[in-house]
């Protein structure tokens, strides 16, 4: 299994100054309700969303129907970039799993962001990171896959250790069944991770942690 690693910039805003990122939300802001669409694939990408507080989820949905949990994205992060660099069509939905508060930043507007503070670079690299997060969680056994995964989580969150997520969201998330989690969670114990029907407590960050090390170095 790939070594488990915090990157040391995982947000727009670990990229840019705080006058940076100030002004980008600055554009109006809107809070939106739990299980609420932000942005929808498919659509036109007119606009990025600037995330100030609150956990988001990216889903993107197969041809043949099927769903894939993508990845997880907290306060700090731009949402929709990507449609700017793809023809503008959005590539998954963006769907909250908490309150959260967000800019709405035009598309013009945010590409003379990026040139003006001279980011198309480390935007790239950023991208990276974040293929290389959804390829790891993909290598191992699934209950160290869950481990990484709930772990970036909580990184991602800023320390928050509850989440409104089901089994099968997390199966979707690293590619197994809802039974594999299942037993998954059962080998973890009730001591680091606990799961209701559609919620997730990391009880034991520290100790989850320490669990993925031993087995990294197995």
């Amino acid at each position: 299994m790939s070594e488990y690693s915090s990157f040391s910039a995982r947000t727009l805003r670990d990229l840019v100054s705080g006058e940076a990122w100030a002004g980008l939300t600055h554009y109006p802001c809107w809070t939106y309700a739990p299980d609420r669409t932000l942005l929808r694939q498919g659509s036109t990408g007119t606009h990025v969303l600037a995330l100030i507080s609150g956990m988001v989820k990216v889903v993107r949905t197969d041809r043949d129907g099927r769903q894939r949990l993508l990845a997880f994205r907290g306060p700090g992060e731009i949402l929709g970039e990507m449609a700017l660099q793809h023809g503008g069509e959005r590539l998954a939905d963006v769907l909250t799993m908490s309150k959260c508060k967000a800019s709405v930043v035009p598309a013009e507007d945010f590409r003379r962001f990026v040139e003006d503070h001279q980011l198309a670079y480390p935007l790239a690299v950023l991208a990276s990171s974040r293929l290389r997060e959804q390829t790891e969680v993909y290598d191992g056994a699934v209950h160290e896959r869950l481990a990484m995964a709930l772990l970036r989580l909580v990184d991602a969150s800023g320390g928050v250790c509850s989440f409104s997520l089901t089994r099968e969201e997390l199966a979707q998330h690293v590619g197994v069944g809802r039974n594999s989690v299942t037993k998954a969670l059962n080998r973890l114990g009730p001591g680091l991770v606990e799961a209701a029907k559609d919620r997730v407590h990391v009880t034991g960050p520290d100790e989850l942690r320490k669990v993925l090390a031993g087995s990294l170095s197995a």
